[in-house]
């Protein structure tokens, strides 16, 4: 797995977090939410669908992010490919709660997989 993290520094301790490439309200944005009520769960399936994506491109996310001349880095750095794939993941998630679907599903052209081959590591 690759999950990126940052190193806070407490008195005696060293914290690991997780680092989102996107914003809740980017994903709010792609799934037409107006409400808070949810952000919770989608801050986790957006932490789910960068794990997801990292692990299947078999590289972490960090490969795919430019710095600014300053150093930072940010949502806006991650490859657009990435961004949008980590959307339609969450995007999936949020709608379908549930590992089975009682109609028939079928995917969508240029999903999740077009946008991640060429990236992947083989």
């Amino acid at each position: 797995m690759f999950l990126p993290t940052k190193t806070t520094l407490f008195v005696g301790k060293v914290e690991t977090c997780f680092v989102m490439y996107l914003e809740i309200s980017d994903l709010k944005k792609h799934l037409n939410i107006d409400h808070d009520e949810d952000d919770a769960y989608i801050k986790e399936l957006i932490e789910v669908a960068e794990d997801s994506i990292a692990t299947y491109l078999n590289r972490p996310l960090s490969d795919f992010v430019e710095k600014h001349e300053d150093g930072r880095c940010n949502h806006d750095t991650l490859k657009p490919a990435i961004r949008h794939a980590i959307r339609l993941a969450v995007g999936a998630w949020y709608a379908n709660r549930e590992s089975v679907t009682y109609g028939s599903a079928s995917e969508l052209p240029n999903g999740i997989a077009y946008l991640l081959l060429p990236l992947k590591k083989f």
